[in-house]
């Protein structure tokens, strides 16, 4: 079984949504929002494709357009529906204004909040800020987190994982070198996939369809056997779903 840990599928169509559990039959996804019109395209998904797990979340860059009530609205939706997931939500320095960090620090804690209290998965983005996502998710007490497309310091590794918590290896890994020394780094046992589709990564679109090339890459990297990786991922990934 394929898990792509992070996704946006309600970025994609229809058709091809329904083309990649063609190709990939074995293959469940954890499909993250970023606000409530995408958290309720999730919801649809996730009615009509049973290996579809929706995520409710609202994303650092959501509050570029959005106003902030809308992170509290989905917030109590999310609450109500008990979703198993929270993401997309995060810390961002990478591609946020230094202004913004208030309001994104006001989201987030209340996001990871909802996710010890729901006793869900919580979902992480943190460019340039993983060491202040770690510290908000520590702090709150949070169970179960991954940290996606994980491309931050080598040394905080050990923080990350020491707590529980995941690390997410994304399959821009092709042609993103970084990533192959996070997967060296990173131990079998805290490893999940991820796609982060249909995001555009330098030229190349990110789709579930390349998990089983990261796979091949992730078992080259730590001299281990496809099958074993892939079961150990899986294996991580269920924990992490698993209330």
């Amino acid at each position: 079984m394929y898990y792509d840990m992070h996704c946006h599928l309600n970025e994609f169509g229809d058709a091809e949504v329904e083309d990649i559990f063609s190709k990939l039959k074995e293959l469940k996804i954890v499909a993250v929002s970023e606000d409530v019109s995408s958290f309720n395209r999730t919801l649809e998904l996730s009615e009509r494709f049973p290996n579809v797990i929706p995520c409710a979340g609202f994303h650092p860059w959501s509050l570029k357009n959005h106003d902030i009530s809308e992170a509290w609205e989905l917030l109590r939706l999310a609450t109500r529906k008990g979703v198993s997931c929270i993401g997309e939500v995060g810390l961002d320095r990478k591609f946020m204004q230094v202004d913004s960090m208030q309001a994104q620090l006001k989201v987030f804690r209340a996001y990871a909040e909802a996710a010890k209290e729901l006793s869900a998965l919580l979902n992480i983005h943190a460019p340039d800020a993983w060491r202040d996502a770690l510290m908000e998710a520590a702090e709150i007490g949070v169970q179960r987190a991954m940290f996606h497309w994980y491309s931050g310091p080598l040394n905080l590794v050990p923080g990350i994982v020491g707590r529980g918590y995941a690390i997410s290896i994304n399959v821009a890994i092709k042609i993103q070198p970084k990533l192959r020394d996070v997967a060296r780094e990173t131990p079998l046992g805290s490893m999940v996939f991820e796609s982060d589709g249909p995001y555009n990564y330098h030229g190349l679109r990110l789709t579930p369809l390349m998990l089983p090339d990261l796979a091949e890459i992730v078992s080259q990297v730590k001299g281990l056997q496809v099958p074993e990786v892939l079961e150990a991922v899986a294996r991580n990934s269920e924990r992490l779903l698993t209330r």
